[in-house]
């Protein structure tokens, strides 16, 4: 269970689901040498700073095994990935989302041979974050069914 975890904050920080977090600024700030006013709209932006190099060794490349190690994430700063948002003000359905990921996925991989043989999809952002055209997946039921192997956190 702990490696489907890792797959699944791995795509997330690939492909959030929403592109960023808007915060107006209830202070004056100085942001990377900016003077920001208060009450000025803030991005922070999702997709930018999980897919650089900086934060993230190789960020083109799927690699759960990044969240697996704590060493690994000693250096990364604890804002680079939050796909849900930080604070009072994340997402009130982030717990339930990740168990519903967990079980959802874990339940087909148990039951399912799962392929995707095409070329990789573009991605059109506007509000969320989603594929350019049709997901084709080919599903093909499993003749014994792994949800007799004991899964562990």
């Amino acid at each position: 269970m702990s490696y489907l975890k890792a797959c699944i904050k791995e795509t997330m920080r690939m492909f959030p689901v929403v592109i960023g977090n808007g915060r107006c600024t209830t202070s004056n700030y100085v942001i990377g040498g900016y003077q920001v006013p208060k009450g000025v709209q803030v991005i922070f932006q999702h997709y930018v700073i999980s897919n650089l190099d900086e934060y993230f060794p190789r960020s083109s490349e799927f690699m759960p095994e990044r969240w697996l190690s704590r060493q690994q994430n000693i250096d990364r700063h604890n804002f680079a990935s939050l796909p849900f948002g930080f604070g009072r003000r994340m997402c009130l359905g982030r717990r339930f989302a990740d168990m519903e990921m967990q079980i959802l996925i874990s339940k087909i991989i148990a039951n399912y041979k799962i392929e995707y043989n095409y070329p990789e999809l573009d991605y059109h952002i506007h509000p969320m974050y989603t594929p350019n055209g049709p997901l084709k997946f080919k599903f093909e039921r499993r003749q014994t069914s792994m949800s007799t192997v004991p899964m562990t956190s």
